[in-house]
C-alpha cells in the first residue's frame, strides 16, 4: 500500500468513517482508534491517519495529545460544497459526479481514456484511475478490451430509467408483504421526525443532493424492514445507478413536499401494522412519482 495518502483519498475514507460513526451510533466523547477503521476499511494505517486529519479540520474529532483522536460532533456536516451524497457504501466523489454530468451534457465522448480524461481535467492519471474504479462499481461506467472506458446506456436512455421504476414497482411493494417483515422504531422514527421538518418548511431549503439522499434513504429503510436481502441489495443497485440521472430530474421538480406527505402516509401504515395498504399505497405512489419523473426526463434525454 502506498505510504501517503492524496487529498481526494483522505477526504473519501473520511466520508465513510463518518458513516460509520452515524450508522453505529457511537455517541459523544468515544475514543475512536486508528487501528480499528484499519480493520473495517481494509486500508493501512497512513491513509486512515490522514482521514482523521480531515476529520479533525472539520470539527467532528479532536486529537487529544498521547491519546488520539475522539469524537466530538456526529452531526456536523461534512462535504457540504460536494455534489455526492453521504451515502453508506459509497466511493463516489466529486470528481465521478464532474466527469459523470460532463458526459450528459455530452461534452465527453462515451467511449474515452484515462489519458484522455487526465488532460481534460488537469489531474494525475492515478486520480482518474481511482474515480473510474468507483464509477465502475457504481455501473456507470465498463472497461474497454485492451484501454478505455464505456459509459453505461443506462445514463443516457430514457428506456431504461423507465425500466428501473418499474422494477421498483416489482419490488419494494413485495417487500412489505414478506411474512417477516419488522418496523425498526428507531429507524422510523427518524424517519417521520425528518419528514415532518421537511414538510414544515415547505421544501424551501432542500436541495437535489438532500432530495436524492432523502428519497433513497426512506425507500431502502422501509425495503429493509423485510429482512429479505435479495430485496435489500437489488434496491440499492438500482438506486446506485440512477442517482447521476435522479440529480438532473431533482433540479427540475417544483417541490418534494407531496412525496413526503406520501412517505408519512405509508409509516402511518406500517406502524400500525397494515402492511398489505402499505403495499398498495406505496404503489400507488411509485406510479405517480414515475409518471411526474418521466415527464422530467423527456427533457434532459432529447437535449
Amino acid at each position: 500500500m502506498a505510504n501517503s495518502a492524496s487529498p481526494l483519498t483522505a477526504e473519501l475514507l473520511a466520508k465513510r468513517i463518518h458513516t460509520l460513526i452515524n450508522e453505529e451510533a457511537i455517541p459523544v466523547g468515544s475514543h475512536l482508534t486508528e487501528a480499528s477503521y484499519v480493520t473495517k476499511l481494509k486500508v493501512s494505517r497512513t491513509p486512515i491517519r490522514a482521514a482523521f486529519q480531515f476529520l479533525e479540520e472539520q470539527g467532528v474529532v479532536k486529537r487529544q495529545p498521547n491519546r488520539g483522536f475522539f469524537l466530538v460532533d456526529t452531526k456536523r456536516g461534512l462535504f457540504a460544497d460536494a455534489d455526492e451524497p453521504l451515502e453508506q457504501g459509497s466511493s463516489i466523489s466529486p470528481l465521478c459526479f464532474t466527469i459523470g454530468v460532463d458526459y450528459l451534457n455530452k461534452q465527453i465522448a462515451g467511449k474515452i481514456t484515462e489519458a484522455e480524461l487526465a488532460k481534460k481535467y488537469t489531474l494525475g492519471r492515478s486520480t482518474i484511475l481511482q474515480a473510474m474504479h468507483a464509477m465502475e462499481a457504481e455501473g456507470w461506467v465498463s472497461r474497454l478490451l485492451g484501454y478505455g472506458w464505456e459509459f453505461n446506456e443506462f445514463l443516457t436512455s430514457q428506456a431504461t430509467y423507465d425500466q428501473c421504476f418499474r422494477f421498483r414497482l416489482l419490488i419494494e411493494p413485495a417487500a412489505l408483504r414478506e411474512p417477516g417483515y419488522q418496523v425498526n422504531e428507531k429507524v422510523f422514527g427518524q424517519l417521520r421526525q425528518s419528514l415532518i421538518e421537511a414538510v414544515s418548511e415547505e421544501g424551501s431549503t432542500i436541495s437535489e443532493r438532500q432530495m436524492y439522499i432523502n428519497g433513497t434513504y426512506f425507500h431502502e429503510s422501509i425495503v429493509n424492514g423485510s429482512n429479505n436481502q435479495f430485496l435489500i441489495e437489488s434496491l440499492k443497485r438500482a438506486n446506485r445507478l440512477r442517482r447521476l440521472i435522479e440529480y438532473h430530474v431533482y433540479a427540475r421538480r417544483e417541490s418534494p413536499v407531496p412525496e413526503y406527505k406520501e412517505h408519512l402516509a405509508i409509516l402511518d401504515l406500517l406502524e400500525a401494522g397494515d402492511n398489505q395498504q402499505a403495499a398498495v399505497y406505496l404503489t400507488e405512489h411509485l406510479e405517480r412519482t414515475r409518471q411526474e419523473k418521466m415527464r422530467i426526463a423527456e427533457g434532459i434525454f432529447t437535449r
